[in-house]
């Protein structure tokens, strides 16, 4: 169903994050909704937590703040507490309706592009919501906001990863793409963000333990393994 990009080891391209469990995009492959949460919760867990003490070993020095970053993370905490105060539950439930509607478990390219249309109408609004600044400490309205900022971006990488894939797998369907193509030319979808815009690319799957068609069970067997993309 995607997640981040990890390698074997559950290490990130950003040096210092390690992702498990379902955050954590490749490992599974379609086959999401069938069971693989506690793989990937508790043996990836535990890669994680064996490779972040090896790497933390080989360090000669720990890295040094880099003050610009924190300084950007505040200001973008902060961003609502600058603004009008406003309601954020009702842009919330405007998302919810334009992902469920255009976006959800029946997908064409016509209604993803209005899907796009309508996440943009919701992150442009919520950039002019504020949050009351006088209780910091225990704000969830601040949370709120925060929260709805994040589902606008992952939502915009949902809407064009679904775009870029014009076939059906998985939990994603395409009414103007119905077939799943062949398995021997699967590839996954990744987005990256470069700037202030999502882009986003296909890459082949990589068999490199089992091909589509091949079986990993000794001769004889009736069973057949098929890899999934």
């Amino acid at each position: 169903m995607g997640g981040v990009v990890v390698d074997i080891d559950t290490r990130t391209e950003m040096e210092g994050l390690y992702v498990a469990g379902e955050d954590a995009g490749g490992a599974h492959g379609s086959n999401r909704l069938g069971g693989n949460g506690v793989a990937n919760s508790t043996v990836y867990g535990g890669i994680a937590g064996d490779t972040m003490g090896a790497d933390i070993r080989s360090m000669a020095t720990l890295r040094e703040i880099d003050e610009a970053v924190l300084a950007a993370e505040l200001e973008r905490a902060i961003y609502p507490l600058n603004k009008k105060p406003d309601l954020v539950l009702p842009l919330r439930q405007q998302l919810q309706n334009v992902m469920w509607d255009e976006v959800g478990v029946m997908r064409t390219q016509f209604g993803m592009q209005r899907g796009l249309q309508g996440i943009a109408a919701v992150s442009d609004a919520l950039m002019e919501v504020g949050v009351a600044a006088d209780n910091l400490a225990f704000n969830l309205t601040w949370h709120d906001w925060l929260n709805l900022r994040s589902l606008c971006d992952i939502s915009e990488v949902i809407t064009k990863a679904g775009m870029a894939r014009e076939n059906s797998r998985g939990a994603h369907f395409r009414e103007d793409f119905p077939e799943p193509g062949a398995m021997q030319d699967s590839d996954f979808t990744v987005a990256r963000k470069s700037g202030e815009h999502v882009k986003v690319k296909r890459e082949p799957v990589q068999f490199t333990i089992v091909k589509p068609g091949q079986t990993i069970l000794p001769a004889g067997e009736p069973e057949t393994l098929v890899a999934s993309q």
